[in-house]
This record gives structure tokens, sequence and C-alpha cells, in this order.
């Protein structure tokens, strides 16, 4: 079985204006038993306390100023998908400022990946009282792996009894925007995400499109799980989402590959 352990590989963590979590976040990047070749930071329009913690941890700084204020994670993933591509890096891991890592995610993303496939892990989340509590100190000690007060029994099995389901009944799956990886190659096929979206559906539609080019999902969700921190989402717009669903249902009708919106725009 060809594990692609020794190809260059980026892990891509969104992120608008929540140092704290993102200092968690890359801490809890740091512990990895497989080390990323680099950590990029696609930041949607940041202020200068975000800007310290990616200094601080080394990461890659990709920062687009936001556009009067809109949602905008699609063009600033799109931007770090391109910096990744400058520095060689062959395979990503997509993920969120605010989701802290399995200490084996890496690795295990990265045991599953193979050219024409996305895989895309599980998701434990942690409830406000732990959220709020989590310290540095408890993140390096991997404390927050034990899901205390979360869903960990359902969604975070890394040992051989979550590989065992896995095997027994492999899945399809949708990607996740806080827990896929891909190799790039497959991801600029595509033209990465849609930046007319704003928050809602565009994971989803970006899975579409990989999978109507044949690039298939596939799920490690007990074996490779991230452990979301608890927020509020004061950005959810109905009208946004209405919108997107649009878009969505466009790409499925059309069964499209490509959006003229991504990485590579169209005149």
């Amino acid at each position: 079985m060809l594990h692609y352990t020794h190809v260059r590989t980026a892990v891509i963590v969104a992120t608008y204006d929540q140092p704290r979590w993102l200092d968690l976040a890359l801490r809890a990047w740091a512990r990895q038993e497989l080390r990323p070749s680099f950590v990029v930071v696609a930041d949607d329009g940041s202020g200068a306390e975000t800007a310290e913690v990616v200094r601080r941890w080394g990461a890659e700084h990709v920062r687009r100023e936001r556009d009067g204020g809109r949602f905008g994670k699609c063009p600033a993933v799109n931007a770090a998908v391109r910096r990744a591509r400058e520095l060689g890096c062959e395979l990503a891991l997509f993920t969120d400022g605010d989701c802290l890592p399995a200490a084996s995610l890496l690795a295990r993303h990265a045991e599953v990946a193979r050219p024409g496939r996305f895989a895309a892990g599980g998701v434990v989340r942690l409830p406000r009282e732990a959220s709020a509590a989590l310290t540095g100190e408890a993140v390096d000690a991997g404390a927050f792996e034990s899901g205390r007060g979360g869903d960990k029994r359902r969604y975070a099995l890394p040992g051989p009894a979550g590989r065992l389901i896995e095997l027994a009944s492999p899945r399809r799956t949708p990607w996740k925007g806080g827990n896929s990886s891909a190799f790039l190659g497959d991801v600029l096929r595509v033209n990465g995400y849609d930046e007319r979206f704003g928050w809602g559906s565009e994971d989803k539609e970006l899975g579409e499109r990989l999978e109507n080019a044949g690039v298939r999902g596939y799920s490690i969700r007990y074996t490779a799980p991230v452990f979301h921190l608890w927020h509020d989402r004061p950005y959810v717009d109905p009208v946004v989402i209405a919108r997107n669903r649009a878009l969505l249902a466009e790409t499925r009708r059309t069964h499209s590959t490509w959006t003229p919106s991504g990485i590579h725009k169209e005149a």
C-alpha cells in the first residue's frame, strides 16, 4: 500500500480575527506525529493580533483585505492554495482556525491519500465551557483529545477499532472545510473554491465539482478527528445561504467540474 508520507504537505488554516482560537490550533498542529512541510494561514482580513500569532508560530501568512465586511473564506483559501503550490507542496489538508487536530491527523490523511481521491475526517464538537476553559498548556498536553463533554464517542476512534469500522463499511463523503485533504493538482483541476460563495454550502459545492471531475470522497471520520471549539455564528445570513444553495443546485444540475470564479479568474 502506498503511503504519501514522503510528499511535501501543506496544512491550510482558514481564519478571521480570532487570535486565541488560532493560537490554540497552531499549538495543536505543532504536536503532529507527522509534521507538515508548511502551515499556511488563510487570513480573511484579520488585524495585527492574528499576524503576531502567525509570526510567533512561524507559519506562512496569506492575508486578503476584507471586502466591506463580507465573509471571504473562499478567496483567502484559494490564495493559500496558490502559496502552497509556490512552496512546492503536493498534498494539502484544509482546516479552520477553530479546529484542533488530533496528534495523528495528518499522518492518517497521508496514509489514505491518493491522486483522484479526497479524504474527509470527523469532528468532535467541544461544548462552550470546555472551549472557554482550554489553555495553551492543555493543548500542548493533548488534553482536548479526551473530548470531555463533547461527542467523542460518536466520531473519534483513532485506534484499531475505528480502522476496522472504516474498512468494514467504506463510505463516500462530502468535502468538509474543517477536515479534508487532497492533492493540490486535483484542487487546481476544478479551480478551487467558488469565490461567489459567502458562508454556507461553499465546502459542499467544491466537493461536488471534485466528484464530478472523478475525484472521489473517502471517509476517515472515526480515525481522523478534529476538535471544534464552540462559538456563536453571527455571520449566518439567510439571504446568502439561499443564494449559495442555488449555486450548489446549479453545479449539481450541470455536473460542473470548474468554476470561473476560483483560483484562476476568467475574464
